[in-house]
């Protein structure tokens, strides 16, 4: 078989609106613009490139999507800061077309939560420590239901997120919020007696105390059982739906 003759990717003609995005990501990067910083106007952007502005408008509606830039009406579009928007997009069609299980999620979360909480140990502010002192007595007094108890959860663990003082764990975090909130939600439902309802609110206030106190090595030890004790749980309803 000669050169010719092997199987070749089809060549594939790039949008315009595809290279003028690429553009002003380099520009982003060369310029080392922060978040905040303006971009040149749609009418500049045509002029510098020699380009169309429909063509423009659809990179940068497209890079918007992204959530790498900003833009307002009436203003020139600016670098957004680090959003967890895209990746909840990201994160939530995979679950809702099937491609992941609430397991599945469990699994990504566990490492991530337990390395958020070493670093809200580390370096927890005094509105931190607050938030988690406020949040405790609602996890307490929702015990055995299961929707309120999931949405204090939820904000509890997005209380450490922000705590850890790292925007990208935060956001990645933040991120997949929603469908932890349903991984929590399946989870809690499976709680079958109060002995296990008793488990769940025992290893919160353990977490807590563990940050509170800057204890990072206590606080992902208990960080640890608590996901070992959710897993067990979902494990068991995902048992339960084989056997049915």
């Amino acid at each position: 078989m000669s050169k010719l003759d092997v199987p070749l990717e089809p060549l594939r003609q790039r949008r315009l609106s595809e290279q003028v995005a690429d553009h002003i990501v380099r520009h982003i990067v060369e310029n080392r613009l922060s978040p905040g910083d303006s971009l040149p106007s749609e009418v500049e952007l045509a002029r510098l490139l020699g380009v169309s502005r429909p063509a423009v408008r659809e990179a940068t509606n497209t890079l918007a999507g992204r959530g790498l830039i900003q833009i307002v009406s009436g203003k020139l579009p600016t670098v957004h800061s680090l959003a967890e928007g895209p990746f909840s997009v990201l994160v939530n069609h995979a679950l809702v077309t099937g491609q992941v299980s609430m397991l599945k999620v469990l699994e990504v979360r566990k490492p991530l939560e337990e390395q958020a909480v070493v670093l809200a140990a580390r370096h927890r502010r005094d509105e931190d420590i607050e938030a988690l002192k406020a949040l405790l007595p609602k996890l307490e007094a929702s015990v055995g239901d299961v929707d309120a108890f999931s949405r204090h959860d939820m904000a509890f663990h997005r209380v450490i997120a922000n705590a850890t003082g790292n925007i990208l764990l935060a956001c990645i975090l933040a991120g997949i919020a929603n469908v932890s909130l349903e991984s929590s939600r399946t989870g809690l439902w499976q709680a079958k007696n109060d002995a296990e309802w008793t488990e769940i609110v025992e290893l919160h206030l353990k977490i807590a105390e563990a940050v509170i106190a800057g204890d990072s090595e206590a606080a992902s030890r208990h960080m640890r059982a608590h996901f070992a004790s959710a897993q067990g749980r979902l494990e068991r309803d995902e048992q339960e739906k084989t056997t049915e």
